[in-house]
């Protein structure tokens, strides 16, 4: 049985007692969050700003961790071209 997103607002709402405006204010502050490192790590790997920027703007890890999934893709794209 699929939940709608009404009732899973109001299921946290009352699991942690706190109005259903403040769980939809988290929740945007999180989506948008998201967004903005996903834009920022576009950008870098896109060369649209340096590394070092990327690291100031998201932090280190997450830039190490895009810099090696994006090897790894690109790993997978050449042994599929040269297998």
């Amino acid at each position: 049985m699929a939940v709608d997103l009404t009732e899973r607002v109001q299921e946290i709402s009352n699991a942690r007692e706190v109005p259903e405006s403040e769980i939809l204010e988290q929740a945007l502050e999180r989506g948008v969050e998201d967004l903005w490192i996903e834009l920022v790590l576009s950008r870098y790997l896109n060369d649209e700003i340096d590394r070092e920027e990327a690291i100031e703007l998201v932090g280190r890890d997450r830039v190490k961790r895009t810099e090696r999934e994006a090897q790894a893709v690109e790993s997978d794209v050449h042994w599929g071209l040269n297998a």
